[in-house]
């Protein structure tokens, strides 16, 4: 099958939009594409919803919007059933439907008329995906999304077909296919299940109903074609209209083609000039047969040709002026009805289309012309004088008052400054009031202007308290007013800058006005948290900035007045006082107790530095007894020392005892006798001290191992394995640790010895 024709429908059953909307598109209902073949082919999936969004109300149908929609229309030319196939090019896409009743409906109505939607399947999942449509396997005509939920309603889906649609003859329909699955596959539509309907249009479009004139005077025709006809294939060419009173101009027009759409199915023929005559008529409607007048599929209508008549006579409408007219004595007033008809006939038997009266009384005329006939009168009064008016000297009105501005007269009319038209002006506001009244014999005009005088207004207020140094200003400004104040003076403008009474008379034409009130200056202390302060333990300070009618915000949140402080920070306040605001800042530290540890005592060896911390861990003073006022201090010699520390507090006294230094001898001899002659058997360390963690090792002169031991008092006794070694030279190694200065010292030496015998 061939791809759809793109036909765009811009506009359906009379729905226009502006020149300067969007342009509807195959994705509108408003550019539904007109079914002229059974099958359409859409090779590649459309992306989008269209230039006219939410055409579809979710709330209100099955589908889930226009997914990158396609849209479908037709007219069905019989009764039948409409049935269709959707087959995705993908049978695992799932494609979603929804079909309206446009027949007495817009396209914009869809959204918001449930009653529209008479089909719609949007079922889908695992089994549901593939072929959808209208084709009887199911009796549910609305299936929502999901699938295999029996009974189906709006929300939820038993499988992807519905059922067969019932149609009448002459209705139209709409049906939107959404691609949910949003895949560029695509997919066919066959409405080859359709029977009896005649969707596929190949049927002339014919005239279906017109609307003559049944009268003279009238200026159009409403010619009704059986279907949509494409805008740019008619004018007012193809339609020729003949009778009495032509030749006639016919002009075409139609809701959407003047809007801009691309078909319409309701013209308007205007006649020009106006049909005047009674008679038969012909309306012929001229076309090629091949190019002009077609339909959505480019049918083409056949000429065609309709008789009428006109054969009912009208009234004649004739207005020869108000049921009373005025005339001025000596001037003339012309009764007109020419052009009203062909023959006139007044009441003094006149002809003459118009009549010149120059006295009262009631005249009538009687015109007629082909269409028929008509009648009207009036009396005519004669005046003799222009209208006589007086507004008055200008006026002065108080407050509340009004003035009425009286001018009637009879047989009068009225135009004030504003507009109005009585004869009678209700005044309450100032202003300049003019008036101009006419009547036949001429027009007279007057003014007068209207002075309102101000309400007093006068309100001191209450007593007033002020800071030092501010002033208040008074302003009872009335330009109608006099001013006296108590001290005499007369300027509505008042500035006070001190204390007391103060008082004001304020008089116009109309009312008198007193008031008065006091003004009281206040003087307030100046506020402040005092200097840093440092408080033993235990100890407190109090900070009090009372002053009444303040308000105060400490640093931790607090809002009273007095705040006890007995931990070391930084104290902040805000105070607001009636005339000011006042902040500060206290450090306080609390002392500690003093820590002061100069540790045990200790020895002083030459070559080394001792240096003694004194801190007390808090503020202190330090006095040595070498007189310095340092915390630390640097022993230079030993003997016993002491230091005084003191704050606000407390004071004590510490001291520690500095040794002279120790030191451990280790003597080892360098030669001994091993013959058990009870002198110097033994090779052995002597010292004044205790030798711990003591070893020693014995080697000859060549490295080999001879002797070992840990216990310094066990010596060696010059014997290896049992056997006394010659006399010679040998190498030992000591290590040992020994206690110093209350330090442990770990030393290790190594020396010859001589064996002697």
């Amino acid at each position: 099958m061939s791809r759809h024709l793109l036909v765009s429908l811009s506009a359906l059953f009379l729905c226009v939009f502006s020149a300067s909307a969007q342009t509807p598109t195959i994705q509108d209902c408003l550019g539904a594409i007109p079914v002229c073949q059974q099958v359409y082919m859409e090779d590649i999936s459309a992306i989008g919803s269209g230039n006219f969004q939410n055409e579809i109300n979710t709330a209100i149908s099955c589908t889930a919007g226009e997914l990158n929609s396609i849209w479908y229309i037709f007219t069905a030319n019989e009764d039948g059933n409409l049935g269709f196939v959707i087959t995705p090019n993908n049978q695992n896409d799932d494609y979603d439907w929804a079909l309206y009743d446009l027949t007495n409906a817009t396209c914009s109505q869809i959204s918001s008329n449930p009653s529209l939607q008479v089909s719609c399947n949007a079922a889908g999942g695992a089994t549901c995906h593939g072929e959808t449509g209208a084709t009887g396997a199911t009796n549910f005509d609305e299936q929502g999304a999901g699938c295999g939920s029996n009974p189906p309603n709006q929300f939820s889906g038993f499988n992807p077909f519905n059922a067969l649609v019932p149609m009448q003859a002459g209705n139209t329909y709409a049906l939107m296919v959404s691609n949910w699955t949003g895949s560029p596959n695509g997919y066919t539509i066959d409405f080859g299940l359709s029977t009896g309907l005649g969707i596929i249009d190949e049927t002339a479009p014919a005239i279906g109903d017109i609307m003559t004139p049944t009268q003279c005077d009238e200026t159009t025709i409403q010619v009704e074609f059986s279907e949509f006809i494409q805008c740019s294939t008619i004018d007012a060419d193809n339609f020729q209209l003949t009778g009495p009173g032509g030749p006639y101009t016919l002009s075409l027009s139609s809701g959407s083609c003047d809007a801009g759409g691309d078909q319409e199915r309701n013209f308007t023929l205007t006649i020009s000039p106006p049909i005047a005559s009674r008679g038969d008529f012909s309306l012929d409607l001229v076309t090629n047969g091949s190019t002009e007048v077609l339909d959505l599929c480019n049918n083409p209508a056949q000429s065609f040709t309709y008789d009428f008549s006109i054969s009912d006579p009208i009234d004649v409408t004739i207005e020869l002026g108000g049921d009373t007219s005025l005339l001025c004595d000596g001037n003339t007033l012309v009764l007109d009805a020419s052009g009203l008809g062909m023959a006139y006939q007044w009441s003094d038997n006149s002809t003459e289309p118009t009549l010149a009266v120059t006295t009262g009384g009631i005249y009538g005329v009687t015109v007629e012309n082909v269409c028929g006939f008509g009648s009207d009168s009036l009396e005519v009064l004669v005046q003799f004088e222009p209208p006589v008016i007086e507004l008055g000297v200008d006026q002065v009105l108080c407050p509340e008052e009004s003035a009425t501005l009286d001018v009637t007269n009879d047989l009068a009319t009225y135009l004030w400054q504003d507009g109005f038209t009585g004869p009678v002006y209700e005044v309450d506001q100032e202003g300049l009031y003019s008036v101009e009244v006419t009547n036949a014999c001429g027009t007279v005009a007057d003014e007068v202007d209207i002075e309102l005088v101000e309400v007093i207004d006068l309100e001191m207020g209450p007593d007033q308290v002020l800071c030092e140094g501010e002033t208040l200003s008074l302003n009872f400004s009335n330009p109608d007013a006099t001013f006296l104040w108590q001290d005499g003076s007369t300027n509505p403008n008042y500035t006070i800058s001190t204390g007391g009474m103060y008082a004001i008379t304020v008089t116009t034409v109309c009312e008198v006005q007193e008031d008065s009130f006091r003004v009281t200056y206040i003087d307030e202390p100046t506020l402040t948290l005092g200097p840093d302060t440092l408080l033993c333990t235990g100890q407190s300070l109090l900070l009090d900035l009372t002053v009444p009618g303040a308000s105060y915000q400490w640093q931790d949140g607090s809002g009273l007045s007095t705040y006890t402080i007995d931990q070391t920070g930084t104290y902040r306040v805000s105070v607001t006082t009636a005339c000011n605001l006042f902040t500060d800042e206290i450090e306080v530290i609390v002392l500690d107790s003093i820590r002061t540890d100069l540790g045990r005592d200790t020895f002083f060896c030459p070559g080394e530095s001792i240096i003694l911390d004194a801190s007390a861990g808090t503020i202190a003073d330090y006095a040595w007894q070498d007189g310095s006022s340092q915390a630390t201090f640097v022993v230079k010699e030993a003997g016993e020392i002491f230091v005084n520390v003191f704050n606000i507090c407390e004071a004590k006294q510490f001291a520690i005892n500095i040794k002279e230094c120790e030191r451990c001898d280790v003597f080892v001899p360098t030669a001994f006798s091993p013959n058990d002659d009870g002198v110097n058997d033994f090779f052995q360390p002597f010292s004044d001290c205790e030798l711990a963690d003591f070893s020693m090792r014995i080697f000859d002169r060549w490295g080999a191992f001879i002797y070992e031991t840990t216990d310094p008092f066990k010596g060696w006794n010059g014997e290896a394995k049992g056997k006394s070694l010659d006399i010679g030279i040998y190498v030992w190694f000591m290590e040992f640790t020994v206690v110093e200065n209350n330090r442990p010292r770990k030393t290790l030496i190594s020396g010859d010895i001589a064996i002697m015998r």
